[in-house]
C-alpha cells in the first residue's frame, strides 16, 4: 500500500470514529473543533503539549472576550465587541512570546473556534457557569480529543503502510 493510501485509510478510519464519538456524546465533544486540534497537533509536529497548551489558551482568552462583553453591556455602544476583541487577541499574541503558548496558530485556530460555537449555540453567558454548560468544557475537550485522534490516526497509519 502506498503511503498515501495509509494515510487516507488511517485518517479516513479515525476520522469515522471520531464523529461517532461526537454523535455519542455532543455535549462533551465537537468533531469540528477536533479535526482543528488535529490540525493543529500536525502542525505543531505532533506535539500534543504544544497543542493543548495553545489550544486551551485561546479558547480562554475567546471565553474571556464574551465574559468581557456581557459585564460592559452596552456602555461602549457598537465599540463594545471590537474592543473586547482587541484586547484579547492583544494579549493571545503577546502570549504566544511565553514558552507555555508558543503556537499562535493553534490558539488563534481555537480562539475563532469557541467564538464560532458561542455564538451558533449562543452561549456567551454560560462562561462563567462551572459545568459543562460553559463552551470551554466542550472546547478544551473536544482539543484535547482531536489530539488523541491524530496520535490513533498517525498511529494506525504506521501499522498498515
Amino acid at each position: 500500500m502506498s503511503a498515501h493510501m495509509s494515510l487516507s485509510v488511517s485518517v479516513a478510519v479515525v476520522g469515522a470514529i471520531a464523529t461517532y464519538v461526537f454523535v455519542l456524546v455532543p455535549d462533551y465533544y465537537s468533531v469540528w473543533i477536533g479535526f482543528i486540534a488535529w490540525a493543529a497537533f500536525l502542525a505543531n509536529n505532533n506535539c500534543i503539549k504544544t497543542t493543548v497548551q495553545s489550544g486551551v489558551y485561546g479558547a480562554v482568552l475567546a471565553g474571556i472576550a464574551f465574559i468581557l462583553m456581557g459585564e460592559l453591556g452596552g456602555q461602549l455602544g457598537g465599540m463594545t465587541a471590537p474592543v473586547c476583541v482587541g484586547l484579547t487577541v492583544f494579549a493571545l499574541v503577546w502570549g504566544t512570546s511565553l514558552p507555555m503558548f508558543t503556537s499562535a496558530t493553534t490558539a488563534v485556530y481555537t480562539y475563532a473556534a469557541t467564538a464560532g460555537l458561542t455564538l451558533m449555540t449562543n452561549q456567551g453567558g454560560a462562561f462563567m457557569n462551572m459545568d459543562a454548560s460553559n463552551p470551554l468544557v466542550l472546547v478544551v475537550l473536544s482539543i484535547v480529543g482531536g489530539c488523541l485522534f491524530a496520535m490513533g490516526a498517525n498511529k494506525l497509519n504506521t501499522l498498515i503502510s
